[in-house]
């Protein structure tokens, strides 16, 4: 069916050069609240993924010291989004500020910098190695991997997030971010919507997290020793859909209308993300360093669908780190063996155990690797291999303290605040062709695929888990007369 695709509504490079109008409508919101934000998008020319939602907080009266989850930004304000015509969801994205953190750490460091920590308001992307040279260096020692993006004190011995990227008390001062609509929606990284041969109105419906302690970490997170309220709002007088409508003038949207009214309508392919939430129960706790095992199978909803990819992230059940938030992903200092059952048959000959091995796994998904150290994927270059539970002796990150929580010291001997093994995705490409292109996804039967698992529980890391399993499917949209239906 991708084949029928019009070219205008295909995100990549026109074969041939045409006319184009670009108009961009800044939209209020028709339905708004501290829970949930609705806009309803005008019903002309071609809906583009670059429209965004410009996205504010604001904090309780006085307080200044909050800042976003250091890898998330403003992405952990939108709980869910749904792309909609009518009352049908042709797409949607679950727990989105999980989805956004994983997914951004593909992106070059360089840009997650440079363009999105003005536009989101993360800060902790880029790594470099602490000068020795460096005056004052000795307390926290050189030769370390240390945060780029922070502001630092003369001794470099603590780190604070930038001021002009944490919220205020005024929706006149307080920093307003943007996401793009093709970040909160996949199906626009590689589609469009004709919205002007669309009968029914289009909506985009935001369900928005909320905070009222310091310790929740679902949008903000607030220094050691903070004694602030730690409620957060969203600023609705700052939340606005900027949309991008495009307009050709060579007579492809004629065309296009033509194929829509047609006696069978027009069909094609398009992505969207399906979330199963699971949880894993705690075990005994074992005494160092001895190991737990514990050995897990759990299902992945998405029986009869066409799958792409898998990407999973896990971490203690409601865990919510000082400065990470909600939104990270544990590495264990043990290897985890993983595997999959799908219709019928393990995915893989052997299970999958070392983290380079789930590294070129989760390239494969992105087509990219993820951008970031070592030592933030994987505990393995830091444990000591000649015990059983690999227990941490080294320590190459920075050991002095980010918004005054202190870092993991030399010895490890508190890891609170520990940055390292915090990106530890998993992933698995499930395309037919290798090629990173709709349509070659595969077609999973009745039975959901399994996941299966084998942890090695080490002392202190025996408490319950949930996992996130975002599976990206390939669904078809038919748009016949201006009507809408979509696959499942």
């Amino acid at each position: 069916m991708s084949n029928q695709l019009p070219d205008i509504l295909s995100v990549k490079t026109l074969p041939t050069i045409s006319n184009m109008e670009i108009k961009t409508e800044i939209l209020d919101p028709i339905t708004a609240s501290d829970t949930e934000i609705i806009f309803q998008l005008p019903k002309n020319g071609i809906l583009d993924g670059g429209s965004f939602v410009s996205l504010a907080v604001t904090t309780a009266n006085g307080v200044a010291d909050a800042f976003f989850p250091l890898n998330t930004g403003i992405h952990g304000l939108v709980k869910s989004a749904f792309l909609m015509s009518g009352s049908k969801v042709i797409a949607s994205t679950e727990d989105y500020g999980h989805y956004a953190t994983m997914v951004r750490q593909f992106e070059t460091p360089e840009h997650r910098a440079f363009v999105e920590q003005v536009k989101v308001g993360n800060s902790c992307d880029r790594w470099c190695e602490l000068d020795a040279g460096v005056a004052g260096t000795a307390p926290v020692g050189a030769s370390r991997l240390i945060p780029k993006d922070l502001e630092y004190n003369a001794g470099i011995t603590a780190g604070t997030v930038p001021a002009f990227i944490k919220p205020t008390d005024s929706d006149t001062t307080t920093p307003v971010f943007n996401v793009a609509l093709s970040q909160l929606i996949p199906f626009m990284r590689s589609r469009q919507l004709p919205l002007f041969a669309m009968k029914e109105n289009v909506f985009l419906r935001l369900i928005l997290n909320t905070q009222s302690a310091i310790t929740d970490g679902s949008i903000c997170c607030f220094p050691s020793g903070s004694g602030s309220s730690g409620v957060i709002k969203p600023s609705q007088v700052n939340i606005k859909f900027y949309s991008d409508h495009l307009y050709f003038l060579d007579g492809s949207m004629e065309a296009t209308q033509k194929q829509i009214f047609s006696e069978n309508g027009l069909s094609y392919i398009y992505e969207d993300s399906v979330l199963t939430t699971t949880q894993i129960p705690a075990t005994a706790n074992p005494t160092s360093p001895a190991i737990q095992e514990q050995k897990i199978e759990r299902d992945i909803a998405v029986s009869g669908r066409t799958i792409r990819s898998i990407m999973i992230g896990e971490k203690f059940t409601g865990a919510s780190h000082n400065l990470l938030g909600l939104y990270h992903a544990d590495a264990e200092s043990t290897d985890t063996a993983i595997n999959f059952r799908i219709n019928e048959q393990r995915y893989y000959d052997r299970d999958l155990t070392s983290p380079s091995m789930k590294y070129n796994e989760l390239s494969k998904v992105m087509a990219k690797p993820l951008q970031v150290p070592k030592q933030i994927f994987s505990l393995d270059s830091e444990g000591n291999k000649a015990t059983a539970d690999n227990s941490l002796n080294q320590n190459s990150v920075y050991i002095g303290t980010i918004e005054a929580f202190q870092l993991p010291n030399g010895d490890n001997a508190d890891r609170t605040n520990d940055l390292r093994g915090k990106s530890h995705y998993v992933g698995v490409d499930l395309t037919t062709s290798g090629f990173n292109v709709l349509g070659n996804g595969k077609r999973i039967g009745v039975k959901p695929i399994t996941y299966q698992s084998t942890y090695k529980r080490t002392a202190g890391r025996q408490q319950p888990k949930e996992i996130r399993f975002y599976s990206n499917v390939e669904r078809v949209i038919n748009i016949k007369n201006g009507e809408v239906v979509v696959s499942a």
